[in-house]
């Protein structure tokens, strides 16, 4: 006996599961592709973003640094305000900080000083009024180029020795160059500091 079908003949089933097959291939290797191509790409844009980005940082690094003021204490700064230094015929050049002391001390100038030496390390004098220390540190480590303001004594300081760190002293500027006229001067020397214009 023959069987019959009523169903509308289809496509064989061969055909069919060939077909599929087919699709599912294709969507198999269209996903790996992509995965590969985005991928590939994304390593390949970081490989050479990697180089190009650390050497731009390196020299951006580097030319910040050469072109920023210098932190280090024993280097002079472009930046604060000039002052000039007058002792006998000498007149050396430095500037003071943006601080709340050194502020205070530039609306105070002109000023004369007399000066006594510190364990061949410093020179003090007496500045004629108190200046603020509103904000400022406990105390500070100078360097031998250094101004100060010492605060318990409300003296003001030039610095051409190390003297290590001690509470109330307080950095306000910096001389420009050597300080060789000052370091040598004898106790009682007065030398007058005022603005550079």
């Amino acid at each position: 006996m023959t069987r019959t079908s009523s169903s509308v003949p289809g496509p064989p089933r061969r055909a069919r599961r060939g077909w599929v097959l087919s699709l599912a291939m294709t969507f198999a290797f269209g996903v790996t592709a992509c995965g590969s191509d985005s991928e590939g790409t994304a390593s390949t844009a970081s490989q050479s973003a990697a180089p190009a980005g650390s050497s731009s940082s390196g020299e951006s690094a580097s030319a910040a640094d050469s072109s920023s003021p210098n932190p280090n204490p024993d280097q002079s700064s472009s930046d604060g305000t000039p002052i000039r230094v007058t002792v006998g015929g000498t007149v050396l050049t430095g500037r003071l900080l943006g601080n709340a002391t050194a502020r205070d001390l530039i609306e105070k100038l002109p000023v004369t000083v007399e000066f006594s030496d510190h364990l061949n390390t410093e020179k003090t004098g007496a500045l004629p009024e108190e200046l603020s220390t509103e904000g400022m540190p406990e105390g500070e480590d100078p360097r031998p180029g250094d101004i100060g303001y010492y605060a318990p004594g409300g003296d003001l300081v030039f610095y051409y020795g190390d003297v290590g760190y001690h509470d109330g002293i307080l950095r306000i500027g910096r001389f420009d160059g050597d300080m060789d006229a000052i370091a040598d001067e004898e106790d009682g020397f007065t030398a007058r500091v005022e603005p550079a214009d």
